[in-house]
């Protein structure tokens, strides 16, 4: 279980660090708020059991979703 943490932990701060790169506007408020959910998913997957991966599933089709729009800017 772990392992799964430390991967979403890692996501987070990737994508929060993505985030600060880019220029004030929806899509660094959404990947910042898409980070901080990955944070809150890695702190609860740190404590309960694998519940947690069907939230994970939903923002990481958000951050893909997102993803093609950073392109453009």
């Amino acid at each position: 279980m772990s392992d799964s943490t430390d991967y979403l932990l890692a996501h987070a701060r990737r994508t929060i660090m993505e985030a600060r790169a880019l220029p004030p506007g929806p899509s660094r408020f959404w990947l910042r708020h898409i980070g901080r959910i990955y944070h809150l998913l890695a702190k609860q997957g740190a404590y309960t059991n694998i519940e947690f991966l069907e939230d994970y599933r939903l923002a990481r089709k958000a951050e893909e979703e997102l993803r093609p729009h950073l392109m453009l800017v």
